[in-house]
């Protein structure tokens, strides 16, 4: 029961620390030092190019439909191609695989907002972190953590769908998805103390699964907000993660 009211308690204070890392980020101006990365404007163009392929491709096949229709009616209509890109795009850049494939391509800058962050609060700077070498162990940690998290997300899912109504699968499905972003978001700051990955998870699982659901739950909703809220809603809940488990861990 303590550490289950422990846990309610970090989730609400993770959650109010959503403004406070808001103006951290803007205050010490986080984004300086971006551009050292030589491969981070490659990176953020990869993704581009992923949501912009998504629309083209998602234009053809809608045109391929609706062949004849005015061009009110095809834009506009409630059947039309803007409303259609907005549904789309609400579901399937939120939900499922794709999660986890946008925290893949923004791990450079999650990386760097993360490391700047500590290096604000803790005066804690790593030589080269900018080369090659270290970034392509945290993208390839990224990749490890946020596979494995895809995996038990699937699976918990799937059993839970056949157990749970309806509305009680929905809620439990949000949570567990929220926990899980914010499970891998947390693993960023334990990497930059050298845990390996068992290490982190057992910390994190043992200890600070409140932050992780305080964490993830609002990336999850900004998520749902496509483009803006895919690329802004892993670097603040980044900043949230160096503060608050600065705060919280030991």
């Amino acid at each position: 029961m303590e550490s289950f009211r422990r846990g309610i308690h970090e989730f609400f204070y993770t959650l109010l620390a959503f403004p406070r890392a808001w103006r951290f980020m803007v205050n010490h101006k986080l984004w300086v030092g971006l551009g050292s990365y030589g491969w981070v404007s490659r990176m953020l163009v990869g993704v581009a190019l992923f949501i912009a392929a998504y629309m083209i491709f998602g234009v053809v096949d809608w045109v391929s439909e609706h062949e004849g229709l005015g061009f009110t009616s095809m834009a506009f209509s409630s059947d039309g191609l803007i409303w259609g890109w907005i549904k789309d795009a609400y579901g399937s850049l939120s939900d499922g695989a794709l999660n986890w494939v946008t925290l893949i391509l923004l791990e450079v800058v999650i990386y760097h907002f993360m490391r700047q962050t500590l290096k604000v609060i803790l005066k804690k700077n790593v030589e080269n972190a900018n080369t090659f070498k270290p970034f392509f162990d945290a993208q390839v940690r990224m990749l490890l953590v946020s596979m494995w998290a895809l995996v038990v997300e699937s699976i918990l899912l799937s059993i839970s769908e056949g157990l749970f109504p309806s509305t009680l699968y929905l809620v439990f499905s949000v949570l567990l998805r929220s926990l899980l972003l914010g499970y891998v978001i947390a693993d960023n700051y334990n990497e930059q103390f050298d845990l390996s990955i068992v290490r982190s998870g057992r910390n994190l699982r043992r200890n600070y699964l409140g932050i992780c659901l305080g964490l993830g739950l609002p990336l999850f909703l900004m998520l749902k907000v496509p483009v803006i809220g895919t690329i802004l809603g892993p670097l603040v809940a980044s900043v949230t993660a160096a503060i608050v488990l600065r705060e919280k861990s030991d």
